[in-house]
């Protein structure tokens, strides 16, 4: 498929040369896009969510997070919550996301490849532990052919150093070492050069401060985390996770031998290879163009 070049800029949707700026730093910040009132409504929601009143149940449980009640750890993590949520699912859908997705990928589609609703509590006396660490997403995705799928990190508030916003380290999803970075519960942020053996310099790492309606978007292979929350409040995001559309399913394996599956794996069909099939529409919906 032949890589176009982004078309000018309208409604909020990143120009030519903000594409090619998140190509080269891994991020990109839009504008307030996203309607309050559909943030406010997930936020309404969320106590009954995580109370488990679901709209809908999936397929298969374990093996991803779902925070429930009496759950240990200070970071409550759900995912695949718009497959679970309408009024999730009513914010992941909204189309100016998965068409800036779409324009930032340079595809001319995307698909839901998974979501997170990420609650941190306010700090406390220990808000060291509502770090999330540093990682990359596609560290996580081992089965996915792609190296353009992308996040989407929505806050349904004002977000800051002080509650817990996220930091990208600027240029690394170029960085061979990016690969296999999994420390999304790694505390200790101060570790990541020793994490992934190359020096970080600190004017690499970007704090990403974001007005409520803002969105950021990040590359798959970009390193970046979240600072604790010290707060008074809790901090809330949901993380859109999307696929452009040449992305398939591929065997991986670990060192050992033993083949990777992924939680999304059990949830989607098959297709006629008998792979996990990545297209699926009830697992991985169309975002853009919208169905």
């Amino acid at each position: 498929m032949t890589l176009q070049a982004a078309p000018a800029i309208e409604d909020g949707l990143p120009s030519e040369e903000e594409v090619r700026l998140y190509e080269e730093r891994g991020y990109h910040v839009a504008p307030a896009i996203v309607p309050l009132e559909t943030l406010d409504a997930v936020r309404d929601a969320l106590d009954a969510y995580q109370s488990d009143a679901r709209d809908r149940s999936l397929a298969a449980r374990g093996g991803f997070a779902d925070w429930r009640p009496g759950d240990a750890g200070a970071v409550r993590n759900h995912e695949f919550a718009s497959l679970q949520s309408d009024v999730v699912r009513r914010l992941v859908h909204l189309p100016v996301l998965g068409r800036i997705a779409a324009r930032l990928a340079r595809s001319e589609a995307v698909r839901l490849f998974d979501d997170q609703l990420v609650c941190k509590p306010p700090g406390g006396g220990d808000a060291g532990r509502t770090v999330v660490g540093w990682h990359t997403d596609g560290s996580y995705w081992s089965t996915c052919t792609s190296e353009r799928m992308l996040t989407a990190w929505i806050p349904l508030q004002d977000t800051d150093a002080g509650n817990g916003t996220l930091c990208v380290v600027s240029g690394s999803h170029l960085w061979p070492e990016s690969d296999h970075v999994r420390g999304f519960n790694d505390t200790d942020l101060a570790s990541i050069g020793r994490r992934i053996g190359r020096e970080v310099p600190p004017e690499r790492v970007v704090s990403i401060p974001l007005r409520k309606g803002q969105v950021s978007f990040h590359h798959m292979r970009a390193l970046h985390a979240s600072t604790p929350n010290v707060s008074d409040g809790p901090r809330i995001a949901v993380a859109l996770h999307m696929q452009d559309a040449e992305n398939r399913h591929r065997e991986f394996r670990t060192p050992d031998g033993t083949a990777v599956e992924l939680p999304h794996d059990r949830l989607c069909a098959r297709g006629p290879d008998g792979r996990p099939d990545y297209r699926d529409p009830e697992v991985f919906p169309q975002l853009w163009p919208a169905a």
